[in-house]
């Protein structure tokens, strides 16, 4: 008797999960005929062919789950497919058939004055921030998110100039390494107010629209400023994005960099001195 729990997929063991519905478990069914059930056909005479069709009985459906618990201890007609690997490796030898991935998107966080996450406080010293993944974050007692684009910027908020409270949890948008967070904080903190920064191009600018905020940081800039600490590639390069958000930015800042056709950085506002004050989206 083979063992085919050892090449079983993920696909497969969803393939045979459809199998018990109580129509299917009472009248029986046709699959098609490859994978698993190809093997099942061949090795345990599970089924009669027709065409690339298996028809499989009442009784081929329990002789199915019948071998799967033999082999795995894994029940298909009762047991939910595992979310963990280690869950999953409790039954199968591949133990990534688990839908869920290994690595959660993973949150960096600080409080300007205190952080205040999951009924704690916690004090940190200038540079620090919490990591913690985003499934675990279960509350924020804030009364502003601050989502922030550029990790620099993320980790050196504590100089910008603002018109924002007290104390706002400032939060790293993400990269590849740990997943981009944007939308997810958005929908899981709906009751808090949530500003996001990012650079004052087109990209950022629509990034920024994009991420579920009610409010966006803008600089104070005059054309001046804008044209001595701005770069023309952060405008001509992204021009496909001008028009989108264009309309979407309060006009003075619009006319700006329209005529002085530059963007700016998040790292040049700071390094610059140069303010930010909140605008609702």
């Amino acid at each position: 008797m083979s063992r085919i729990i050892d090449n079983i997929t993920s696909s497969d063991l969803n393939r045979l999960k459809q199998l018990f519905s109580p129509a299917k478990v009472k009248d029986g069914t046709n699959v098609v005929l490859s994978g698993v059930f190809e093997i099942f056909h061949r090795d345990f005479s599970v089924g009669i062919t027709s065409g690339e069709k298996l028809q499989l009985t009442p009784r081929d459906i329990r002789q199915i789950r019948k071998i799967i618990k033999e082999q795995s201890g894994f029940d298909l007609l009762t047991d939910p497919i595992p979310n963990s690997r280690t869950d999953m490796a409790q039954f199968f030898p591949n133990e990534k058939l688990s839908s869920r991935p290994v690595k959660e998107k993973i949150i960096k966080v600080y409080g300007i004055l205190s952080t205040n996450i999951n009924g704690r406080k916690y004090d940190l010293e200038e540079g620090m921030n919490i990591e913690i993944s985003l499934s675990c974050l279960k509350s924020i007692d804030h009364n502003q998110i601050v989502i922030v684009e550029n990790y620099e910027a993320f980790s050196k908020f504590r100089l910008v100039q603002s018109d924002m409270g007290s104390n706002p949890l400032i939060v790293y948008r993400g990269d590849k390494e740990g997943g981009v967070i944007s939308k997810e904080i958005a929908l899981a903190f709906p009751e808090i107010e949530l500003v996001a920064w990012f650079d004052t191009d087109p990209k950022g600018i629509s990034l920024a629209f994009a991420s579920g905020a009610g409010y966006i940081l803008i600089p104070d800039l005059s054309k001046e400023t804008l044209k001595d600490h701005g770069r023309s590639n952060l405008f001509n390069n992204q021009y496909q994005n001008w028009e989108q958000v264009s309309a979407l930015i309060p006009p003075k800042l619009k006319l700006l960099m329209s005529s002085v056709e530059k963007g700016i950085t998040q790292e040049s506002i700071m390094a610059n001195g140069i303010s930010v004050r909140l605008y609702k989206i």
